[in-house]
């Protein structure tokens, strides 16, 4: 509404400050105060140039141009603005909106001017507000202070260290160098004497090659008749042991049955030094007749492999002979076991043991129908001729076998074939040795170089010192691990558990730091964490967040986001205060 001429000018002026001995209207920018001067037909042109108007409605609390600008010192208009002098603070702006609200603005408004007319009264806290902004900017300042001597120390350090590392590059280059030559001399040496070692084992080749022609076949199919037994020897044993596994975890302890009693004490004490013994039963019982002819065929495929080598089947055979004395042993043990659970007390009703000995009546009938199979099948073999033959090449094949070639040569021989074993094994030895130096040096050599040629360590060297460094930070549930340029993690205070937060790939905007291919979170993405820098002297992680899932986001203090100085002089940022409409949550008072 319109109001009178005294209230207009309550209205335009009251409360307002004085330039130059002139009043300035209320909320009112001194800066504009040239344009708010009545024309000579006391007119206002508002600030848009859209019309005039009579100067006596400005801030008569009735918003009469587009742009708000004859009210500023109301809220009539809801694109106004009011202006705070703040005197002892730093001025601000505030929506027309707030004003008179009810509400004290004091992040804007320290001054309280702008509830000149609501039912509260807001005390000027404007040299409380700007006390502690001034301390603030104090306390910033002795940071950047600190950071920027700090960044000068690191970028000392970098173009010392760089020096360093330059020359320890150019020392391992050289070195590196020399062990190559020294390399390719160890390996000539070393293959000279492999190569006269060869020629020694090819005389002992011929002369196994005569054996082999006599005596391959037979030792290969005695071989093959001691399998095919093996294979029926350890299903037996398998069985059995099945047998008494079940008995030993399913009878009734209740019953006191001294016969069963035995048997389990016996078969436990066996089962405990052959713990492995139970295992290869139960798989055994876990495969079908498919499976275990599978098995069976791809164990004689894997022999068949040592036929074409009289050595080596003349070695199979010997192991089946051995393994097949300790399954008969262990089958009757095993089967002693059984029998003497015939004795148990029929007076009790314990269905595993009942089990067990009506399954062992069964196994022996089977068990004697497969040992008739294998009579049969040695005799049509000729079983003892193979065996006879076996071992007439025992003894001659150990005797130039190369675990035991010396025993056919003479003393001076054999002095030579040590000698020549000693010189090859001396010469290999010189050889892995120059040749993990020659590795370790290419290592370093290539590692050096790719930090001074190829990392981006800062536009001054200032993260080489500090290059891989690692800062923590605990939170409660977890600790965050942050290592410079190098890797983040994650860690889990409870139990240790680590994640991996992805390593360093690259600087953001404003030298962030990029950590990226993490661990993959659950139905998510790859863990990531981009860490940005905060000016200061002391390097710490100060703050970890997780505004999206899996991606973090850390806050480090340093001096990496510090300005060095400029031409001997430090680089101080402009004073001057930019005004402008801050929006805000209010604060009820």
């Amino acid at each position: 509404m319109r109001v009178g001429l005294v209230s207009q000018l309550v209205f335009l002026y009251a409360q307002a400050g004085l330039i130059q001995g002139k009043p300035v209207l209320r909320g009112l920018d001194p800066r504009l105060a040239s344009r708010y001067e009545p024309s000579s037909d006391n007119m206002f042109a508002c600030l848009d140039g859209s019309q005039r108007i009579p100067f006596g409605r400005v801030n008569d609390d009735y918003c009469d141009c587009a742009d708000g600008s004859d009210e500023p010192g109301t809220s009539a208009c809801p694109n106004g603005t009011f202006f705070c002098a703040n005197a002892g603070h730093v001025p601000g702006t505030l929506s027309a909106s707030r004003v008179n609200d009810g509400v004290c603005d004091y992040d804007v408004c320290c001054d309280g001017s702008d509830e000149w007319d609501s039912l509260i009264k807001c005390p000027n806290r404007c040299a409380e507000i700007g006390a502690k902004r001034r301390d603030d900017e104090e306390k910033l300042a002795q940071a950047n202070d600190a950071g920027m001597r700090k960044l000068q120390e690191l970028v000392a350090q970098g173009r010392e260290l760089r020096q360093t590392k330059s020359a320890e590059l150019e020392h391992k280059r050289a070195e590196l160098a020399k062990t190559e030559q020294e390399y390719s001399v160890a390996e000539a040496h070393k293959n000279e004497l492999e190569q006269i070692q060869r020629d020694h084992e090819t005389h002992n080749a011929n002369t196994m090659q005569q054996l082999t022609t006599e005596y391959l076949e037979p030792v290969v199919q005695y071989r093959k008749e001691l399998a095919a037994q093996l294979h029926i020897l350890r299903a037996h044993r398998d069985t059995l042991i099945r047998l008494l596994k079940a008995v030993r975890d399913g009878h009734n302890v209740e019953f006191n049955d001294e016969a069963v009693a035995k048997v389990v004490h016996e078969y436990g004490e066996y089962a405990e030094a052959l713990p492995y013994m139970e295992e290869a039963a139960q798989a055994y019982v876990d495969e079908d007749s498919k499976a275990r002819k599978e098995r069976e065929l791809q164990m004689d495929r894997d022999s068949e492999e040592d036929d074409a080598s009289l050595v080596l089947c003349v070695g199979a055979v010997d192991i089946a002979e051995n393994e097949l004395r300790t399954v008969n042993d262990d089958i009757s043990v095993l089967l002693g076991w059984m029998r003497d659970l015939e004795g148990y007390n029929r007076n009790y009703h314990d269905l595993a043991v009942k089990g067990a000995v009506v399954a062992l009546a069964d196994f022996e009938t089977a068990r004697e129908r497969e040992m008739s199979d294998v009579s049969s099948r040695h005799e049509a073999a000729n079983i003892g001729e193979l065996k006879s033959k076996y071992e007439e090449a025992k003894p001659l094949v150990d005797a130039i076998a190369p675990a035991d070639e010396s025993a056919l040569n003479s003393e001076e021989e054999n002095a030579d074939t040590d000698d020549l074993e000693k010189q090859v094994a001396d010469a290999r030895s010189q050889f892995w040795d120059i040749q993990n130096v020659k590795t370790r040096l290419t290592n370093e050599v290539s590692n050096l170089r790719e930090l001074l040629e190829e990392k981006d360590l800062g536009p001054h060297d200032e993260f080489l010192s500090l290059y891989k460094q690692c800062y923590s930070l605990d939170t409660g549930e977890y600790t965050y691990e942050v290592c410079l340029l190098d890797r983040a993690a994650q860690i889990e205070n409870k139990n240790n558990a680590r994640q991996n937060l992805g390593t360093f790939t690259e600087f953001g905007q404003n030298r962030e730091l990029n950590y990226r291919n993490g661990a993959k979170c659950w139905n998510g993405p790859e863990r990531s964490i981009t860490v940005a820098f905060e000016c200061a002297g002391v390097v710490e992680l100060v703050e970890v967040k997780e505004p999206e899932k899996c991606e973090y986001r850390a806050v480090m203090t340093g001096p990496f986001a510090c300005q060095l100085p400029v031409s001997g002089s430090e680089v101080v940022d402009g004073e001057a205060e930019e005004h402008t409409v801050k929006e805000h949550v209010h604060d009820e008072l």
